[in-house]
């Protein structure tokens, strides 16, 4: 029997693909502030190369600030451009990605009506995500996800990154429920599937129409594969 259906946020209630351009218009403006540039496709693999850089010694930890992954990741990002980039420069790139994020990030077509849907069953409606508080609430509240979730766990509440257990158990407490009565709902497999299979929640994986299925091993294979978020009305 399910009792709580808990989702990811970036990625999973809204889509990355929605960021691409606000993004990019960014990655130009620290550019230009660090005194380097390049096309397009140059910042982007910049930037994808810099994060994986930072992310690199962070990601092995139960719990870190993403603030700090993302200041490492803009310092590695200008430097692999040619440039040099100080706390300063790192500090406010940090600050513009979060205010474009938050101006630009719009929730999938379905989001409110299957979140409504799923309380409506009488089911707890929960947001478990690897996010910092200062760029979470103002998100929610402007989103209006604040009035349409029961409860919301980021990872700096949680001292707990997934696919760390802690945030997991936090959330499950916050639903009142076991693992066995919960689904999660991710689009990350090292996040989203692990985290969720190792503490007993089934583990639904929402991949992009349009998108390949990935094939996934091991603890990464979800117990079940949606396209759309309202796939999981008939999952619950």
């Amino acid at each position: 029997m399910t009792r709580a259906v808990l989702f990811d946020f970036a990625g999973t209630l809204w889509s990355d693909r929605a960021l691409r351009d606000t993004h990019l218009r960014t990655l130009e403006r620290v550019a230009a502030r660090a005194g380097v540039g390049g096309d397009a496709r140059t910042l982007r693999r910049a930037y994808r190369d810099g994060l994986i850089a930072a992310a690199a010694s962070y990601l092995t930890e139960p719990y870190y600030l993403h603030r700090d992954i993302f200041r490492d990741g803009f310092r590695y990002f200008v430097g692999l451009l040619g440039g040099e980039a100080d706390a300063a420069v790192c500090d406010w790139a940090v600050d513009a990605q979060y205010r474009a994020t938050l101006a630009d990030a719009r929730l999938r077509d379905d989001c409110l009506e299957t979140l409504a849907a799923l309380r409506a069953r009488g089911l707890h409606v929960g947001l478990v995500s690897n996010i910092d508080d200062e760029q979470l609430r103002p998100m929610l509240a402007e989103s209006g996800l604040d009035q349409a979730l029961d409860a919301w766990t980021s990872s700096e509440e949680a001292g707990s990154c997934k696919p760390d257990p802690g945030i997991f158990h936090l959330a499950l407490a916050k639903a009142g429920c076991t693992a066995a009565e919960a689904s999660f709902v991710g689009d990350t497999p090292s996040a989203d599937v692990v985290g969720a299979r190792s503490v007993g929640m089934r583990s639904v994986l929402i991949v992009e129409p349009g998108r390949d299925v990935p094939a996934l091993t091991g603890a990464e294979r979800p117990d079940h594969v949606i396209r759309t978020l309202g796939d999981v009305l008939a999952l619950v």
